[in-house]
């Protein structure tokens, strides 16, 4: 059951909050964009870029795609460089104090280790990277 729960929590990350963090994002940027520069475009790109991964990655494990895990994965490790990125060096607007960058650059990396653990450790991620070593005795609840 527990398996299921992460699996569903993974693809809600994914496939929903992701996205919506980078329309927030975005739709704050926009109207300042021509001040911030090209380095602000870069950035929103770069943003909106690994909201796609990860809303792919996302719909590819709700999907139960061979090909999921490991686009969990990138997007997981993504997520957690731009996180880090826009807490200590961004040109889009932030509201985080200097003092809290540490704590939430450490929040942010946990938070991607822990999923980055489970799909590495899940017996349905495994089952959806290798199809063929399923059997029937292979428990599919971790």
């Amino acid at each position: 059951m527990m398996g299921r729960i992460g699996l569903l929590l993974l693809c809600a990350v994914l496939l929903l909050w992701q996205p919506l963090n980078f329309a927030v994002e975005a739709s704050s940027s926009l109207t300042t964009l021509g001040m911030r520069g090209v380095i602000g475009v870069v950035e929103l790109v770069l943003h909106g870029a690994v909201a796609a991964v990860s809303a792919a990655a996302g719909w590819a494990l709700w999907q139960a795609s061979p090909a999921g895990p490991k686009l969990a994965r990138a997007a997981v490790i993504a997520i957690a460089v731009v996180g880090v990125q826009s807490l200590y060096s961004t040109a889009l607007p932030s509201s985080v104090f200097p003092a809290d960058r540490l704590p939430l650059a450490i929040l942010t990396v946990a938070h991607s280790a822990v999923w980055l653990a489970y799909l590495r450790r899940s017996a349905r991620i495994h089952a959806l990277e290798n199809p063929a070593a399923v059997t029937a005795s292979t428990p599919l609840s971790r």
